[in-house]
């Protein structure tokens, strides 16, 4: 008999119940010891109360993984990428620990260049996948590039190519930091917002309002199920943009703006990570400090009683659940069949 807490009913509730209540954080730090770049996972919880935070250690032992990036977060999954092959990939729960290494997409002996790597979930079905954009030289020759798309779903052992009838965008090497609607989102090269749905596993661009740019860029968020636009074009402000009806241009409103003489900081040092309730919403400046600061009376304060808190860090947005990476078929039948989905 499996203990209850891999019941896959009660995985799904405890899931649903913790993505109700504000997000936590996965930190990243990066230190050299003996020559090699060695990353150490954090786990930073909201204890539910203003300001009270703890910060822990993960605990994450893959042989001979020790230098990754966090390309994103999904119901408690963690996507993980070598940060120089960019290759290798593995899929963890820090709070359980378990953690599931993907095949690479494609054969090295094909002299791949560029890699896009994305990590999301089918709502509906609970089905996990991973996305790779892989850049391929035409004929040896790197100054020319053919983009091919492939998707391995957890669970399977192998991925799928997928065929594109348009060009797909090239995305840079940003982790995407908004799932909304079923898909991912990303802000290409060319300042267009790009998505891929994982359910019907296409790209589309969607409709941006007109933003005061310049030379400078926007970057996206989700909060409440809906698309959110960072513009950080400016040197004393962010302008925040809503989507309120998804797809539909119309519906893009510009409802805050940040002012930098209200952080107390530099602008251009400081990233907002995600949105909490109350209207709040969680900052690191200079890669160092955790902000909290209320978008309605515009008042700042620093989370600075996080014991455990590493000196510098990348941050993303992370719900903690008991989602386990190595799925199996007979956990994907006993949740179809609570859900009614078989009859």
């Amino acid at each position: 008999m499996r203990d209850f807490t891999h019941s896959p009913i009660f995985v799904d509730n405890h899931m649903k119940s913790s993505t109700r209540r504000n997000p936590n954080l996965i930190l990243t730090d990066n230190k050299c010891r003996e020559g090699y770049n060695l990353n150490t996972l954090y786990f930073v919880q909201n204890e539910e109360t203003p300001n009270h935070y703890t910060c822990n250690k993960v605990s994450l032992e893959i042989p001979g993984f020790q230098e990754f990036r966090v390309m994103g977060s999904c119901n408690g999954l963690i996507c993980l990428v070598h940060p120089t092959t960019r290759y290798e990939i593995h899929v963890c729960n820090p709070c359980t620990g378990e953690h599931i290494k993907i095949p690479p997409p494609v054969s090295m002996l094909d002299r791949p260049s560029d890699i896009v790597v994305g990590f999301g979930v089918i709502p509906m079905t609970n089905k996990y996948k991973v996305l790779a954009i892989v850049d391929f030289p035409i004929h040896s020759d790197f100054n020319h590039l053919q983009r091919k798309v492939f998707v391995y779903t957890l669970g399977d052992t192998t991925w799928k190519p997928l065929q594109e009838n348009s060009p797909v965008p090239r995305l840079g090497q940003s982790a995407w930091k908004a799932f909304v609607n079923g898909a991912l989102h990303w802000v290409s090269n060319a300042q267009l917002i790009v998505s891929f749905n994982m359910e019907t596993e296409k790209f589309k661009v969607i409709p941006r309002p007109e933003l005061e740019l310049g030379r400078g860029s926007f970057s996206l968020r989700a909060f409440d199920g809906k698309l959110n636009i960072l513009n950080t074009s400016f040197g004393d402000r962010i302008e925040i943009w809503v989507m309120h009806d998804y797809g539909v241009v119309e519906s893009w409103t510009r409802t805050f703006t940040i002012n930098e003489q209200n952080i107390g900081r530099n602008i251009r040092d400081v990233e907002i990570v995600c949105f909490l309730e109350d209207w709040n919403v969680l900052m690191v400046y200079d890669h160092r400090a955790l902000l909290r600061y209320n978008l309605r009376t515009a008042l700042v304060s620093e989370l600075i009683s996080i014991a455990g808190l590493p000196d510098r860090f990348l941050a993303i947005a992370h719900v903690g659940t008991l989602v386990s990476p190595l799925l199996r078929i007979d956990d994907e039948t006993e949740l179809d069949e609570s859900n009614g989905n078989i009859g």
